[in-house]
């Protein structure tokens, strides 16, 4: 007697429910990214209470911020920079010390954003040693 094999059918898998959960993958990891990128926004730059000047200011690289678009490199400067020139400045003050430190002073109504842009622009410059001035709180009796 002779028997003859069964045809197998071919197997094939649905790819819509796959197709489907990578879209949605898709979507939740540029949503999350967007989120991630969002920063915590801070009207003024915090007081201390005990906020004390630094014993010696000799070794520090002094940039002080006036207002959102003046930015000021050294103690006597009177000509404001733009971000640019106050990384060339840095870059120039590291080549003479690699382990120079900046010493950041700004205004009490300075947005965060500002002094954000100006530490960068330290960090793109090289200069990972910055210390910021913080204005004492008064307190009262």
């Amino acid at each position: 007697m002779k028997l003859h094999p069964k045809d197998t059918e071919e197997v094939q898998i649905d790819m819509s429910p796959m197709i489907d959960m990578v879209f949605l993958l898709l979507i939740f990891f540029i949503v999350a990214a967007t989120l991630i990128e969002e920063k915590v926004k801070i009207d003024n730059l915090p007081t201390a209470k005990h906020a004390t000047i630094p014993e010696n200011k000799e070794d520090r690289v002094v940039v002080s911020i006036k207002d959102v678009d003046k930015i000021y490199f050294g103690p006597r400067e009177t000509h404001p920079l733009t971000l640019d020139q106050l990384q060339q400045y840095l870059r120039a003050a590291r080549e003479k010390d690699p382990k120079v430190k900046v010493f950041i002073r700004c205004a009490g109504d300075i947005k965060y954003k500002v002094t954000e842009k100006v530490a960068t622009a330290c960090g793109n410059a090289g200069v990972t040693n910055l210390i910021y001035a913080a204005h004492e709180e008064k307190i009262e009796d």
